[in-house]
This record gives C-alpha cells, structure tokens and sequence, in this order.
C-alpha cells in the first residue's frame, strides 16, 4: 500500500495587497449605501480564493454580484419591515421573526448550496446535498435541547453539525463522508467548561464571601467594597475567556471536521492550535483597536494564511482524482442546469 502523498494549502495574499481592495469596497460600500457591498463581497472572495493554492492551482470563486445582491435585498427587506412594525405594530414584528426562525433551516441549506456551487477547483464545481429537514434537527431542534438539557447536549449538537456539514459536500460527483465519533466532542466542551468555572467560581466566591462577612458583622460599606471588587475581577476574568473559549472550540473543530473527512481516496491533515489562534484573536482586537479598525484587512490575511498553513490535502495522485471526478461529470451528462436553483447569496 502507497504512502499518501500531502498536497499542503497554501496563501500566497499579503496584508497590503487586501488593505487597497478592503478600503475601496468600504469607501464604495459607504456612498451607495450598502448596494455595492454585493460587488464588494464578490471582489473579496474572488481575491481570497484565488490566493488559496492547493497543487499550485488556485481555487475559483463564480458568484456574480448580481446574485449576491438579490438575497441581501431580501434580507434588507425583512430588516425594515420588522424594524417598523416592531414599533407601530409588535404582533406583525413577533410573527416575522417566527417565520424567519422557522425558515432558518432552509436559508441555512440555501445559503449553504449557494456558496458551495460558487467554489470551484481545476474546473470542477463543489455541491451541498443536505436536506432542509436534517438542517432542522440540527440547528433547531438539537440547539433547544442544548438549552433545555443546560449544556448537556451540546457536544452531541456540535457533533451532529460538524457531521452534517462534512457529510454533505461533493467534489464535482464525488460525495464527502465522515468517519469521527461523537467522543471527542465530549472532550471538547468539558475542557471548555472547565475554562468558564474560573470565572463563575470568582462571581461564587463573592457571593460566599459577602454571607461570611455580614455573619462577622462587618461595616456594610467594606462588605460592599469586597464584593465589588471579586465582581469586577470575574468580569474581567469572563471577558478574557471569552476569546480563549472560541479560539479553543475552533481550532478543535476544525481539526475533527478536517481530519475525519473522505472525499473519494482523498483526506486532510488538520493541525490547527488553540494557543495559536488565541494569539491571533487577541493580537487582532488590540490591533484594530488601536488602528481603528484599519487593520481588519491584515487580521483577515492573518487568520487566512494560519488556516492554509495548518491544512493539508492527502492523497495518491490529486491529479489523476480530479481527472477521474472530471470524467465522471462527462459520464452523467454534466451538471444540472441552474435554471432550477433556488440559491440565494446570503452574508
């Protein structure tokens, strides 16, 4: 049996090159209030794909502008008309809101399908076959649980999403498969629980400490003190495992997303840190917040290329798989028409 050879991703963009794109699309985006943000999204994803190499090919990006702003005017239009009836009639307001959950599933899929069909490698289109209804188990009905079961559930619900993802995804006729378990989920969000104790046990042990105080009799105003300052430490401290809490629970799904995922003879290596992207996160918010804001292109670049560089391909030939998905294309008679489709571009 052959060794698999790794076929690495690679981002050949720079900080700068972006910043001239990011700042023309803002300054456009701005004047014609909002409409060019279709044109800007499409220039932006044209850039960044065809920046992402894989076997020194660059990847394809196909969406027109004009698709991308059929659905942000439908999504404009929902805004308005809930922003004015949640004032002159909140009813109306609630029942476009219902219907807007209770369609979530299908512009998920869509959306989905969407960009999936716009992305593109040696000529060959990507597909999402998911269905509306596992897209409603998935992100509405398993999230509820979550809820209800107070945490519970969530690492079967992050699970059954990742799968449903990895699952669904086809190389021109070539579909995905998943191969992970639900366990190393569970590894997951303990772990992440376990980070967001710290602060809940600082906003306890404040509670615990303002009992212990009064029972001695202290001066109200020292308890209050005391108390205060445990607060603002647990605040401080909450705050700061925020981004530490994302940056772990991404970079760990990632890599069980990347590393369980079959397509055809091909598999990915992914080798993504928390620690890592913990530092990219900080460094980018300190960053944009004392540049204001002029370093969201770099940051952008930044989490673009960490990504590329921690994700590799794995296969015998990546040549002969694309050449033999080309030619079972040909042999089904091409791809459907897309007279058919019901993508919308969604942001």
């Amino acid at each position: 049996m052959s060794i698999p050879k790794s076929y690495p991703f690679v981002f050949t963009g720079s900080g700068g090159e972006y910043f001239r794109i990011w700042i023309v699309n803002l300054a456009l985006t701005i004047i014609t209030i909002g409409i060019y943000s279709a044109w800007a999204k499409v220039r932006t994803n044209r850039w960044f794909y065809g920046h992402t190499l894989l076997d020194n090919t660059p990847f394809s990006y196909l969406a027109t502008p004009m698709q991308i702003l059929k659905g942000r005017l439908i999504a404009a239009a929902l805004l308005i008309a809930y922003t004015i009836t949640s004032s002159v009639a909140p009813m109306i307001a609630g029942l476009i809101m219902l219907g807007i959950m209770i369609a979530s599933p299908w512009i998920i899929v869509m959306a989905l399908r969407f960009a999936s069909r716009q992305s593109a490698y040696r000529g060959l289109k990507f597909n999402f076959i998911g269905t509306v209804g596992e897209a409603a188990i998935v992100y509405l009905l398993l999230p509820v649980l979550s809820f209800v079961s107070l945490g519970l559930a969530l690492p079967y619900t992050a699970y059954r999403q990742v799968k449903f993802l990895a699952s669904n995804y086809v190389y021109g006729e070539t579909p995905a498969t998943y191969d992970g378990s639900l366990k190393p989920f569970w590894g997951v969000y303990l772990i992440a629980l376990g980070l967001l104790f710290i602060p809940m046990g600082i906003f306890a042990y404040g509670i615990f400490s303002a009992y212990q105080l009064s029972t001695m009799g202290m001066p109200k105003e020292l308890i209050i003190t005391a108390i205060s300052s445990l607060i603002l430490v647990g605040l401080i401290s909450f705050y700061l495992i925020i981004p530490i809490l994302i940056a772990f629970i991404q970079a760990r799904k990632a890599n069980l997303f990347y590393n369980h995922l079959v397509l055809g003879t091909v598999r990915f290596n992914s080798t993504q840190r928390a620690r890592d992207l913990i530092w990219i996160y900080i460094s980018n918010l300190i960053l944009i917040a004392v540049t204001f804001g002029l370093f969201i292109p770099f940051a952008a670049v930044r989490l673009a290329r960490y990504r590329s560089e921690h994700l590799n391909l794995l296969s015998d030939d990546l040549g002969a798989f694309a050449t033999q998905a080309r030619e079972n294309i040909s042999a089904l008679g091409g791809e459907i028409s897309d007279l058919f489709d019901m993508d919308i571009g969604i942001a």
